[in-house]
């Protein structure tokens, strides 16, 4: 694929302003998108790793089997968006709006996740091992499955949130007794 240029920018957003919602297969690695504001858009299996989306305005949209692995969210308002099975390992996400977001089965390996607002977002089976989760908001969201290995919560809000199944930071695992048992243990 070419290297995209400023030009591929320009027809992003003409694309957009024409009433195109989505867009499969791109490769928007080279690309800033800083402070854009693209409500619902669709970017479906694309490669934005590294991107720089801090400030970007983008609630409603898909990101779904796309690679944003080490890209800048940081104050990215993406509530009710929905990343399944993306890759966002050791993305900046910090102070981010997630509020109601789809993360099923993301990879958030290694994220940084401090203050983000996370309120009532699907969380199940994410991969939030190492992941920075200081005091962001996870009330009433649903970590089913999900792994939290080596996750620093240090003054998260997790009140309400369903933790059945998933696996602590300390590696205890929330059975459906809502025991915390050590990792493997029956």
């Amino acid at each position: 694929m070419p290297i995209p240029s400023h030009n591929s920018l320009d027809l992003l957003h003409q694309s957009y302003s024409r009433g195109q919602l989505q867009f499969q297969h791109l490769d928007l690695r080279r690309l800033s998108l800083e402070g854009v504001r693209m409500p619902f858009v669709e970017f479906i299996d694309c490669n934005l790793q590294g991107q720089n989306l801090t400030g970007a305005f983008m609630p409603g949209g898909v990101f779904a089997h796309s690679c944003l692995r080490k890209s800048k969210l940081t104050w990215a308002n993406l509530i009710g968006t929905d990343f399944f099975r993306a890759d966002l390992s050791g993305a900046q996400l910090n102070r981010a709006m997630l509020a109601g977001a789809k993360l099923v089965g993301v990879n958030l390996q290694g994220a940084n996740l401090k203050e983000a607002v996370l309120t009532g977002s699907d969380l199940r089976g994410a991969n939030l091992r190492r992941a920075n989760l200081s005091n962001a908001n996870l009330s009433n969201a649903n970590l089913q499955g999900a792994d939290l290995r080596g996750a620093d919560l240090a003054g998260a809000d997790i009140s309400a949130a369903v933790l059945v199944g998933t696996l602590m930071p300390d590696a205890t695992y929330v059975d459906y007794n809502l025991e915390l048992l050590p990792a493997g243990s029956e």
